[in-house]
């Protein structure tokens, strides 16, 4: 959508919103590998650990699956390139222990992923601390209700293989 085009419909659109929604999709990707690249780690290495730290520790068959990539090769070089940069460890299943469990090590995450947040969080805090709570509950509502589309479609996509 162009600029000048979004400055034509009335700000309270729908259509505005969902260009919005689009301009912030865009930019987050591109501020995602950024701070990927500012780590050292590639932008499919990064959204790994962005997994394993928000969902906390799983298998690689299991973050391949949530990643969208294969459970052979793919998820393995991905977990060796974190592995060697010290942001995370395998361990054994202590529910079978002929499965490994990937985790993230949470000194190396602090000092190396969070810093690199710190400003970000800092003035996301700042604009949402200037919404009423019940603003804040609407946002968090449709942003919760968004993940899941977004969740739901992604999976649709790639079981299109």
């Amino acid at each position: 959508m162009r600029q000048h085009e979004e400055q034509d419909r009335p700000p309270g659109s729908l259509l505005a919103l969902a260009t919005a929604l689009r301009m912030q999709a865009a930019r987050t990707v591109l501020f995602q590998s950024a701070v990927a690249q500012s780590v050292g780690l590639n932008a499919t290495d990064f959204n790994c650990l962005s997994l394993l730290d928000l969902e906390g520790p799983m298998t690689a068959g299991q973050l391949a699956e949530r990643a969208g990539l294969s459970r052979g090769g793919a998820i393995t070089t991905v977990i060796d390139h974190l592995e060697k940069a010290g942001f995370v460890r395998r361990s054994p299943d202590p529910a079978d222990r002929r499965r490994v469990i990937i985790e993230t090590v949470p000194d190396m995450f602090t000092e190396r992923v969070d810093t690199v947040f710190a400003e970000y969080r800092n003035a996301l805090g700042k604009l949402l601390g200037e919404l009423t709570p019940e603003q804040q509950e609407t946002l968090l509502d449709v942003t919760t209700r968004s993940n899941e589309i977004i969740h739901t479609e992604t999976l649709r996509l790639q079981s299109r293989g």
